[in-house]
């Protein structure tokens, strides 16, 4: 009776070990739990080429993504080396081609003088300026102008008041409330140039 009872016992062990294993070495999907974070595909908008294809579309007017690009490339080396004279000379150029090409559509854009008789050209300068294109070029502008290169002065009198708009930054506008443009000058982390002889 005692050896029957050890070959029943061996026997339920060994049926339990079997399909214990084979249970464990199943391969089971995973659900999502707090510990386990819940995968997901992919998506084609997520990709870094896409987006850049989306935020880069144009009107397709040679002449405004001219201006656009030259405004984009000299930000972004300004930005990357605020000391350089000479790339602040070219953005000053390119930013102020950019913006009067803004005035050429809607004058009044210069003096902040705008009327509700002049909406229709404002509205055309706001489609053609309004390419996902021109909120990269805005963005790139508040960035340099965030360094505290661009002081009173630098920019020529037509286009200050929107050079100061575009860039948010009202340490260029003479014509700014005080307040606002030495809360602006604060705000800047001023960039330190040192000559170099």
């Amino acid at each position: 009776m005692g050896s029957l009872r050890f070959i029943g016992i061996v026997a339920i062990l060994f049926v339990a070990v079997f399909f214990g294993g084979k249970w464990l070495l199943e391969g089971r999907p995973l659900h999502a739990g707090a510990w386990l974070p819940a995968s997901h595909p992919v998506e084609k908008q997520d990709e870094p080429r896409l987006k850049l294809e989306k935020t880069s579309a144009t009107d397709n007017d040679r002449t405004r993504d001219r201006l656009r690009n030259e405004v984009l490339d000299y930000a972004k080396a300004l930005a990357d080396d605020p000391c350089n004279g000479i790339l602040k000379m070219h953005y000053i150029k390119v930013v102020t081609d950019y913006v009067r090409a803004w005035i050429s559509i809607a004058p009044c854009l210069g003096t902040h003088a705008c009327q509700w008789s002049d909406s229709t050209r404002m509205d055309l300068a706001a489609q053609a300026f309004g390419s996902p294109l021109d909120l990269r070029v805005r963005d790139a502008m508040q960035k340099v102008h965030a360094r505290g290169v661009f002081g009173i002065g630098d920019f020529p009198q037509d286009t200050v008041a929107l050079v100061s708009q575009l860039a948010a930054d009202g340490s260029v506008n003479p014509h700014a409330d005080p307040r606002f443009r030495s809360m602006t000058v604060d705000s800047h982390s001023l960039a330190t140039c040192v000559e170099r002889r």
